[in-house]
Parts: structure tokens; C-alpha cells; sequence
């Protein structure tokens, strides 16, 4: 064999050993950041939370919700919100949608006292969407105040669900305002996908 022939198929090999190299590490089984897991507290190894677990948490934190909204409307009854009338809540959530580019799967206004929005969204893409839920959430339920006042919000409740095309849950954001100490929390598939900052 000439040098020349020897030293051009060495190249090649090298370029494919890279080539190899460069779509394990992008496009491998677990190249998604729906698969980079959830840190715990001082834990180094991610958990990674699978399909059915998504859907399974998605399930409770909603339940979760739910139980909380209806038992702090009978704890406290009397505290009244503004509530945005409903076609203008529906309005903010289609511009909503049209700016940061989800679809709606479902849009429901509880009424545990008052309205408390249940809302589901899809998308594909995940990280954008995580980044944008304090604007969307801020575009539909507006808080009317500037003090830390429960009756500052729009609604006595708020749960924003996203789910991937696939229509499994990659994140979840609620909260309760009704009663003493409102309060509301997140859910996500991996740390890259809180909304919010969490520990």
C-alpha cells in the first residue's frame, strides 16, 4: 500500500470514529432532556423518571391539587377573588398559546368556591415552554396587587399542566390561594424543566 493510500484511509477512519463519537453523545437513547432525571436534594445521581412514572405523578399532583382547592373552599368560604370573566381568560390562554407556540389540550374553570383554572398544554418543545410558564402563567392568572396578599390573584386556584407529543406530562405548576397560608409547587420530568427555582 503507498503512504499516501495509508495515511487517507487513517483519515477516514478517524473522521468516522468522530462522526460515531459525535452522535452517540447528541443523539443516543438518552439524549433527551426528558430522560436527564430529577437531582434530590445532595443526591449526584439523577432519578430518571420514565413515561409511566410522568403520567403517574402528573395523576396525583393533580389530585393533590384538587383535594387542597375543595378542602380550603369549605375552610374559608367567605374570601371572595376577582376572577376574570370566562372569554377573557379563554382569550389570554389562545394568545398564550400562539405566542410561546403549545397547543391547548384542555382548558376547565373549576368552581370550588369561585373559578380555579385547570389547564393542559402540548408541545414539543420542552425547554422553551419550561422557561416560559412564569409569562404564561402571569398572562392568565394575573395577580392584581403588588403586596403578598392572597387576594392579590385572580383565582382562589391555578394548575398548568404540559405534556409532550406524545401526551405524556414533562411538567406541572399550581397553587391555592384560598384560606390561611396559600401556597402552590411544581412538578417536572428533570431538573431542566422546573419553571421555577427548586432545591
Amino acid at each position: 500500500m503507498r503512504p499516501d493510500a495509508s495515511l487517507a484511509l487513517w483519515v477516514r477512519s478517524a473522521a468516522a470514529v468522530l462522526a460515531c463519537a459525535a452522535l452517540a453523545a447528541g443523539c443516543g437513547s438518552r439524549g433527551s432532556v426528558l430522560d436527564a432525571g430529577v437531582t434530590f436534594g445532595s443526591v449526584a445521581k439523577a432519578h430518571e423518571i420514565g413515561p409511566a412514572e410522568a403520567t403517574h405523578d402528573a395523576r396525583a399532583t393533580r389530585a393533590d391539587w384538587l383535594r387542597e382547592i375543595a378542602k380550603r373552599a369549605r375552610a374559608d368560604p367567605r374570601t371572595r377573588f376577582p376572577n376574570l370573566a370566562p372569554f377573557l381568560f379563554r382569550e389570554r390562554l389562545a394568545e398564550a398559546a400562539r405566542r410561546y407556540g403549545f397547543e391547548v389540550v384542555s382548558a376547565r374553570l373549576l368552581r370550588p368556591r369561585q373559578l380555579a383554572p385547570e389547564v393542559v398544554v402540548r408541545t414539543r418543545h420542552y425547554v422553551e415552554l419550561a422557561r416560559a410558564v412564569p409569562a404564561i402563567e402571569a398572562a392568565v392568572n394575573p395577580r392584581l396587587r403588588a403586596q403578598d396578599d392572597r387576594r392579590g390573584w385572580e383565582y382562589e386556584g391555578f394548575y398548568l399542566e404540559a405534556r409532550d407529543e406524545h401526551g405524556v406530562p414533562f411538567l406541572a405548576v399550581f397553587d391555592f390561594m384560598r384560606g390561611l397560608g396559600p401556597g402552590g409547587g411544581q412538578w417536572a420530568r428533570s431538573d431542566t424543566l422546573f419553571p421555577f427555582a427548586h432545591g
